[in-house]
């Protein structure tokens, strides 16, 4: 009996007793899992409470009913605050779920939320799939935002890239699904979706790549439209058909997969090519307004511009903005009229398009005929304040509804001899260069600048004149711009900025400082204005002259925006308002100086025909090779002009058609339309120039001889000064006086006493000149005669002399000799004896 006890007995160890098998609740592991159960169910109510909590009471204050407004009309203001216009900055119309068809909504579902009528705003089978694909990639590949949770997060700008927002949208899409019906929420989220190509809205996305409306989309251009949602720029079919193409045809495997389309058909859709329509704008907008549009969604992004009800705080001046539009018109409206113009007018163009709308709408024509294009004569026009950069008035064409093309700020056309005032301001910038320095006028080898072929001389076209000639004399820098020759300009082109047959860099670097970011061409041609530019990079560029080489960082059209509520979204920061040096000022100076001339005598003098104000006021003419392209750039003070005319398909305009014919007259209409508010001043020399004056003659330094004869509107012939002022760098090498004008006929004490005062050497007269050198010259303060004068007698050029306070002259020390000093009749001057000095040991 014991012994059977003894063997039933159970062993014990150090894990207990080994027969006994405990219950499963009071094993190690369950106590460890019970414990994690219990300390995830506390972290996830910590989560709830401190996250999910907070987030679901912050869904409930969104105000759903602000999912019906698709968006607020904005506002823009000019720079004065007056109201300007109010537009849609985003290109949308809304309609009715009835006008959608079936399998747009099929092609919709299947891309989008293939359960999108089951679930109650949020996908949880969706969300567990996109969490392990993103999980095994690595990566955020895929996303679970439903129908619902996307027009959540666009109307209520849910934009943040965080855990948060995604939980906010689920709230907000829950409610959303409470609120309104499946086919509400479609028909919300399809006028409200962003599908690339400014069109927003399944209305405007059909019009806009498919030329029709919604209702009449077929199967493959509805998956088209539908396949655009994930990423509408990157895939928009008119930039990207191959990527469109591909999105497409994913689109109708979807479609086939969830059942609403056949194989057979999807496969035949499939092998279709991509085919859209040119794209369409909206009549309400000009070329100015479409740039502010354009501006509002670069700063502040697409999905936030969707929201609308911006007040846009532009720098146009609604005046000068609308006297620039009016000159553009009127003037290129003159050209047409011109006698023997050969080109397609806008009157022709008119005339064509309302027979293809009339032909269109009667269905003479196929669905797909192509709209005709514009050819006739354009033009744009950008003003801009010298100060900060700000646009005052931009023009980009001549109709906005037949062209949407901006050319004021897209067109990148040859400059032509507008570029010219660059090069000289390069040389003037430069030791040894500045507008008296001689150039030979003389005809040039072509093979030197090849423009318009490779072999003969190069023309003069830039004379913008008939039968240009050269003078075959040396000319000054000053006159070669001012007149601007064009073999002259190579001339100095070729000293300066040329090495090896090919552009300096530091010259490539001074126009890019200027403002010209097109990159130039790399050969000599690139002087007369071979390179193309952009119309708001020249006037940038110009503004460098009138502000004496410190030009605005940048050009800017808007200043602020503000939301709905008043609050700013975007501010124009204060380092864009500053100023930058681009050039010497000496040298901009020195430019602007030869830029006023040309306006006025130069190629530009037809500006005073044309109607051109009396005011400081530089500009120059600019004509491409073969009168294909025409510019014309200028200045006041206060603002830069630049305007240019010519065809989108280079052509030439007629022969002869230089800029001082045809594009003089716009600028000089707008710039007297920008001194309205804006009294031009006259532009001041730096103060470290040295004035020197010139005989307008010789070309150097004037002497009091420089007078020549001119006869009057009256028939009496007068002498009348014959220099002007010249400011240089301090220690320019200028010291050749005038030898044209001489004083011949002078009585011989006369001229000998001219040589003594003004030092004047190598003349006969020098030996005579010694008596004079005491004789001080008399300085007129008042005219001599009053009222008519009987003789006709050459009036004196009053000078100015240094006075002490009261008025009376400053004495001025004569040297003697020792002979003069030590007569009786010299002033003795007795001066103190010197205070004893001591000395200290």
């Amino acid at each position: 009996m014991f012994g059977k006890e003894s063997e039933n007995r159970p062993q014990t160890n150090w894990r207990g007793e080994s027969g006994l098998k405990l219950p499963f609740y009071r094993r190690v592991w369950f106590s460890a899992l019970m414990a994690l159960i219990i300390l995830m169910a506390v972290a996830a109510l910590g989560v709830y409470s401190v996250i999910v909590a907070p987030l679901r009471e912050k869904a409930e204050t969104y105000n759903l009913d602000e999912i019906r407004k698709l968006e607020a009309a904005s506002i823009i203001y000019d720079r004065n605050g007056d109201e300007l216009s109010r537009i849609y900055v985003l290109n949308r119309t809304p309609v009715p779920i009835k006008d959608i068809p079936q399998h747009f909504i099929d092609a919709l579902t299947a891309q989008e939320d293939s359960r999108f009528f089951s679930h109650d705003g949020v996908d949880y089978i969706g969300l567990v799939r996109a969490v392990y694909l993103n999980f095994k990639a690595g990566e955020v590949t895929q996303g679970a935002s439903t129908i619902t949770q996307q027009l959540a997060r666009q109307t209520f700008g849910l934009m943040e890239k965080s855990y948060k927002r995604k939980i906010m949208e689920a709230f907000v899409a829950q409610r959303i699904e409470r609120q309104f019906s499946k086919t509400e929420i479609l028909e919300l989220y399809l006028n409200r979706i962003f599908f690339g190509a400014n069109y927003y809205g399944i209305q405007a996305a059909a019009r806009g790549y498919f030329g029709k409306d919604a209702k009449d989309l077929t199967v493959d251009e509805a998956a088209t439209i539908a396949g655009l949602i994930k990423s509408p720029n990157n895939i928009q079919p008119i930039k990207h058909p191959e990527r469109a193409i591909k999105e497409r045809n994913y689109v109708l495997e979807r479609m086939v997969i969830e059942g609403s389309l056949d194989r057979a058909d999807a496969e035949r859709l499939k092998l279709k090519p991509m085919i859209t329509t040119p794209q369409t704008s909206d009549p309400r907008l000009s070329y100015v307004f479409d740039e502010v549009r354009q501006e509002v969604v670069s700063l502040v992004g697409e999905e936030r511009a969707s929201i609308g009800g911006f007040q846009i705080y532009t720098s146009i001046d609604k005046d000068l903005q609308k006297a620039a539009e009016v000159a553009m018109k009127k003037r290129l409206a003159e050209v047409e009229a011109r006698e023997g113009y050969s080109h397609q007018t806008y009157t022709q163009f008119r005339t064509v398009y309302s027979d293809w709308r009339a032909k269109m709408s009667k269905g003479q024509l196929p669905a797909d005929a192509t709209r005709p294009l514009p050819e006739y004569l354009q033009g744009a026009a950008i003003v801009m304040d010298n100060t900060d950069g700000s646009i005052l008035a931009m023009v980009g064409g001549r109709d906005f509804i037949d062209s949407q093309y901006n050319r004021a700020t897209d067109g990148l056309r040859p400059v032509g001899t507008a570029f010219t005032p660059f090069v000289y301001a390069a040389a003037f910038s430069k030791p040894g260069y500045f507008p008296m320095t001689p150039l030979a006028d003389e005809p040039l080898d072509n093979r030197r600048v090849m423009i318009g072929g490779l072999t003969g001389i190069l023309g003069e076209w830039g004379m913008e004149v008939d039968d240009p000639k050269w003078s075959r004399n040396p000319i000054s820098a000053r006159e070669a711009l001012v007149a601007s020759h064009n073999s002259a300009t190579i001339r100095i082109g070729e000293r300066v900025a040329l090495e090896g047959g090919r552009l300096r860099q530091d010259f490539k670097d001074f126009a890019k400082r200027a403002g010209i970011t097109t990159e130039l061409r790399d050969y000599p041609s690139a002087f007369l204005g071979a390179s193309e530019s952009k119309l708001d990079e020249m006037c940038l560029a110009y503004s460098c002259f009138p502000t004496l080489g410190k030009r605005p960082a940048r050009q800017h059209l808007i200043q602020r925006i503000t939301d709905f509520n008043g609050k700013n979204v975007f501010q124009l920061d204060e380092k864009t308002l500053q100023p930058v040096r681009a050039m010497d000022e000496i040298a901009a100076y020195q430019t602007h100086t030869c830029l006023v001339e040309a306006l006025h005598r130069g190629t530009g003098s037809p500006s005073i025909e044309y109607g051109l104000g009396d005011f400081p006021v530089g500009g120059k003419t600019g004509t491409h090779y073969e009168s294909k392209d025409l510019w014309f750039l200028g200045y006041t003070s206060a603002v830069t002009c630049g305007v240019w005319v010519g065809f989108d398909k280079q052509k030439t305009i007629y022969p002869g058609a230089f800029s001082n014919k045809i594009v003089l007259p716009i600028w000089t209409d707008i710039i007297n339309a920008s001194t309205k508010g804006r009294t031009p001043q006259e532009i001041n020399p730096p103060e470290t120039a040295e004035r020197v004056e010139v005989c307008r003659v010789s070309g150097l330094r004037a002497t009091d001889f420089c007078y020549d004869k001119v006869k009057g509107t009256d028939g009496v012939e007068r002498s009348v000064r014959s220099t002007y002022s010249e400011y240089l760098r301090p220690g320019t090498s200028f010291n050749t006086s005038c030898p044209v004008h001489t004083g011949e006929g002078l009585p011989a004490d006369l001229a000998a006493f001219h040589q003594a005062i003004t030092h004047t050497a190598g003349s006969s007269l020098q030996a005579d000149a010694g008596k004079y050198a005491n004789i001080e010259a008399i300085h007129l303060q008042d005219p001599i005669i009053i009222g008519p004068d009987p003789y006709n007698s050459e009036q004196p050029v009053l000078r100015a002399r240094p006075v002490n306070d009261d008025g009376t002259p400053i004495l001025r020390a004569l040297p003697v000799g020792m002979d003069e000093g030590s007569t009786g009749e010299q002033p003795v001057i007795k001066l103190k004896p010197p205070p004893p000095m001591k000395i200290e040991l």
